[in-house]
């Protein structure tokens, strides 16, 4: 009877709800009714906070629905919420207490609550020993913070609140602590909060001394910030719209393929035609719209930071990464949590090593002792030291280190996975350090290339590649490759060595054209001499043609770029004063007369020789000797197997 009479006072109410909600006005003597009776129920409530009353929470959620049409009259509403909500938070029954939660959250979502009045209030609900009670606060505060800062960023809201929220981080509840750091994560994914300040905030979780809190930190800057609340998960809102939007995915994955495309424009009645068109533009216009989110950093949150700035890795935003780093180490090294967390801690560690290129040397001989190949998660070992090596770490602090992968993994007793595990991770390590690599372990490990397992031979063979590019000189002469490549003038930089750039590289792509006076003032003797080129060319071109020439110019062209040879036998020819004449087909015919003088000859076929003066001199001063020569007697000589021959017939 009695809950009858319960479901039907429920139904009286939720149809007085709708009607007041149609005419406020005219149902304004009942809402005055109600509201009476309200008081009257919270006065008695007042009494026993702990007793359930299932009529006052409907009458409270009743009067949260028409409150902004009766602003004037639930003025003080809101208020008397909040106080009874905050004193008897503890002894309130679990049901009542997500009534009052979920009315004062309709009242903010009706603009009858400030949020600085609102999220601090639902801030010291985090320690309620209630789950369902602390999903619904989470989800409310990320939600109601995202959307005041959609459309830029909201300073006046966001610094109470995050002041209020890096106090809870340090909380000594743990429940609050990692609710609080929750929120913190949550609304960095959703790039709302994308500064360093809370980036740091999120870091001083990492020294808290609950492990899950800990945990919850070393995995935001690991990149697993995805999960929200850890154990807990996020809120059942977001679980929902997750599973949606893989779903939404998932068909437009199936949705996209082109067998429905095809089907889309060719079967079909002409409506249905238009239904799966219609299908087809919204899938790709969700799918465009998710590919500028990813790509510009927009979407969600895009304007948070005012500008749709860039989303930076957390890890580039800590203000002393170098005392976060050796604070962890120190605490890592002293700790005695569990494998797991180690790893973390380590992982942490080695990554803002690389990522900030720092020195912590006492980091390699401590990870060194987990190098073997029994230790579990040996793989996560070998890439955590991986990480943490880079160009400005001295070679001599992580030699130990690779040499100790080395004797553990790379040996004759091994298994080939090993082998290949061993012979990669050595790879990257040269790959980031080459000057950390001797020669003679080098050798060594080149040998491998012959393996009979393919996957040892292939990491063999990518160390030799690799050593190829960076130095050549450590390895043997029949591992570097071809001979006379460029590659074999490689020289490694010497440690602490940096290359510095003396221009602006790329900047030939623009194509500036240089300034006309600049070019004529910069010639100089530079420009001369590409004048004396061009009248040489144009000179040998001339020589060339087939034109007359003078003998005696051409001696003169010809003694600057003769041998000291042909000027001596020359100087010689000319004193016994001996004439010749070259022709295109009678090369040389003496008269049998030794006459002194000048000598001259005409070259009219000196283009058969390709213009070349060397070669006229040559058949000239032949010509000179043989046929001017002797008893008077002319000769006919012939080019004959690239020299000049006497012609037989003739000479007979």
């Amino acid at each position: 009877m009695a809950a009858a009479a319960a479901s039907a006072a429920l139904g009286d109410l939720l149809l007085l709800q709708g009607q007041a909600k149609r005419d406020p006005e005219g149902y304004r003597e009942e809402f005055e009714r109600q509201h009476r009776h309200y008081r009257a129920l919270l006065s008695v409530f007042s009494l026993k906070p702990h007793a359930e009353s299932k009529e006052f929470g409907d009458l409270v959620m009743f009067l949260a629905q028409l409150a902004p049409f009766y602003r004037a009259a639930m003025a003080g509403f809101p208020g008397e919420v909040m106080a009874l909500l905050q004193s008897h938070v503890d002894v309130l029954h679990p049901m009542l207490r997500r009534q009052l939660a979920h009315a004062l959250i309709l009242l903010r979502n009706r603009q009858l609550l400030g949020p600085t009045d609102l999220i601090p209030h639902f801030f010291r609900l985090f320690r309620c020993p209630d789950k369902a009670l602390r999903k619904l606060v989470f989800s409310h505060i990320v939600n109601d913070i995202r959307r005041l800062n959609q459309k830029h960023r909201n300073e006046g809201v966001n610094r109470p609140i995050q002041n209020m929220l890096f106090s809870l981080v340090q909380d000594e509840n743990e429940m609050a602590a990692k609710k609080s750091l929750s929120v913190l994560i949550e609304l960095y994914r959703r790039k709302v909060w994308t500064d360093a300040r809370t980036v740091n905030v999120i870091a001083t979780a990492c020294f808290h001394p609950t492990t899950r809190i800990m945990l919850g930190a070393l995995k935001f800057f690991l990149g697993a910030d995805r999960q929200g609340e850890g154990d807990e998960g996020s809120s059942g809102e977001d679980d929902e719209e997750d599973e949606k939007k893989s779903r939404s995915k998932e068909s437009a994955a199936l949705a996209l393929d082109r067998k429905a495309v095809y089907t889309a424009y060719h079967k079909g009645t002409p409506a249905s035609k238009r239904k799966k068109q219609a299908k087809l533009k919204r899938v790709m216009k969700g799918m465009r719209k998710q590919q500028r989110a990813v790509m510009g950093g927009g979407g969600e949150g895009a304007g948070a930071d005012g500008e749709g700035n860039a989303h930076f890795a957390a890890l580039h935003l800590l203000h002393d990464p170098q005392g976060f780093a050796e604070k962890l180490f120190s605490r890592v090294s002293k700790c005695n949590e569990k494998f797991e967390v180690k790893l973390l801690m380590l992982n942490v560690v080695s990554r803002i090593i690389g990522t900030h290129r720092l020195l912590i040397l006492n980091f390699y001989p401590f990870l060194q002792r987990y190098l073997m190949p029994h230790q579990r998660d040996v793989t996560h070992l070998l890439a955590i030291a991986v990480q943490a090596c880079h160009d400005l770490v001295p070679p001599d602090a992580v030699e130990s280190m690779l040499r100790q992968i080395v004797n553990m993994f790379v040996h004759d007793r091994a298994r080939p996975e090993v082998i290949a595990v061993g012979l990669n991770t050595v790879r990257e390590v040269c790959t980031r350090m080459p000057l950390v690599m001797g020669e003679e372990l080098l050798h060594d490990l080149a040998l491998y290339k012959k393996a009979r397992e393919k996957a040892v031979a292939a990491a063999a063979r990518s160390i030799i590649a690799l050593f190829r590019e960076v130095n050549p000189a450590l390895l043997q002469r029949r591992d570097r490759g071809r001979p006379g490549a460029a590659g074999e003038a490689v020289q490694p930089m010497a440690f602490g060595q940096m290359a510095v750039s003396d221009h602006v590289p790329g900047i030939e792509l623009l194509g500036i054209p240089e300034e006309e006076g600049d070019g004529e003032e910069g010639r100089g003797d530079g420009g001369r001499w590409e004048e004396e080129v061009e009248e040489e060319g144009e000179s040998d071109e001339e020589g060339s043609s087939g034109s007359e020439e003078v003998m005696s110019e051409g001696e003169e062209s010809e003694e600057e770029s003769g041998g000291e040879e042909e000027e001596e036998e020359e100087g010689e020819e000319e004193e016994e004063g001996r004439e010749g004449k070259v022709s295109g087909e009678r090369m040389g015919e003496g008269s049998g007369e030794s006459r002194g003088g000048e000598s001259k000859a005409v070259e009219t076929n000196g283009s058969r020789r390709g213009g070349n003066g060397r070669g006229r001199e040559r058949a000239e001063r032949r010509g000179d000797g043989r046929g001017g020569g002797g008893k008077g007697r002319g000769g006919r000589w012939v080019f004959i197997n690239g020299g000049f021959q006497e012609d037989q017939e003739d000479a007979g």
